[in-house]
């Protein structure tokens, strides 16, 4: 049976220690910590157990993690092969979340925002605890991680968004994401065959905010009015009775229906004055 495989991993070293940002193959491996979809365990691994690994990644389709491309892989590859590596799926949270928000964000805030828990500590404590030889430590950090990530990631699949506090309004917004089975069709091509043809569509929508307590995910009957260059489409939304800009990046599914719409005729001149 096919693994998929959540990892974090500690490092035995700084940047400080080796030189610099540019150099993460030189970090070594402290922890690896593992949480198993097929055995259903948490598994924590400390350098000369890493062979383990390799067994587990050999049978692994997939693997999830939070700045796992650019982080904990390179620093994975010097002991078990870039080889290994290439041909595994990877979901990685952080780079998702930085792809749609154009900035950073931390497993720490994501989490507090949506799991409403926290990491239970910082890197650079449980690389302190390594040098002390406090590895159960290090173990007990680095697996917090790992189940953080995995309920992260669980909760995408179910609600399709992650949450996050932004540090500009202090407001809780969503990121969509699509962690379940990819769409056969792209949304962006659904929406210009519907606009093409005029006909309605029914969008799964991701708001920004929960502005009505009803939740992010949202069910929407919209006809196409324009496709904006910015990314943003003009509808007119059956709900709301009215037109409406709706991000394209915001829309996980959408569904072309049989009815058909005209555009108004002063919509019309005012789209194309």
């Amino acid at each position: 049976m096919a693994d998929t495989l959540v990892i974090d991993i500690e490092t035995k070293k700084s940047f400080a220690d080796v030189g610099g940002r540019d150099r993460l193959r030189e970090l070594g491996i402290a922890v690896a910590g593992i949480y198993s979809y097929a055995d259903d365990k948490f598994v924590a691994l400390e350098e000369h157990e890493l062979p383990r690994l390799g067994e587990m990644l050999a049978r692994t389709e997939r693997i999830i993690g939070f700045n796992i491309k650019l982080f904990d892989i390179p620093v994975m590859e010097p002991y078990l092969g870039a080889a290994t590596f290439a041909r595994i799926a990877v979901t990685d949270i952080f780079e998702d979340a930085q792809k749609f928000l154009g900035h950073r964000v931390g497993l720490d805030g994501v989490a507090k925002a949506t799991l409403g828990v926290g990491k239970s500590g910082h890197g650079l404590e449980a690389l302190e605890w390594f040098k002390q030889g406090r590895v159960e430590e290090v173990k007990k950090y680095c697996l917090d991680d790992v189940r953080l990530t995995r309920d992260l990631y669980e909760y995408g699949k179910k609600k399709g968004h992650v949450l996050f506090e932004s540090f500009v309004d202090h407001k809780i917004h969503s990121i969509p994401v699509a962690w379940n089975e990819p769409l056969v069709v792209p949304v962006a091509e659904t929406v210009a065959r519907a606009f093409a043809e005029r006909k309605q569509l029914a969008i799964e929508y991701v708001s920004s905010e929960d502005r009505d307590g009803t939740g992010f995910n949202k069910e929407r009957m919209i006809e196409v009015y324009a496709i904006k260059p910015n990314g943003e489409i003009e509808a007119y939304c059956h709900l709301r009775k009215d037109v409406r800009n709706f991000r394209m990046a915001r829309i996980a599914r959408a569904y072309i229906m049989p009815e058909s719409y005209e555009i108004p005729q002063d919509v019309q001149r005012a789209l194309f004055s």
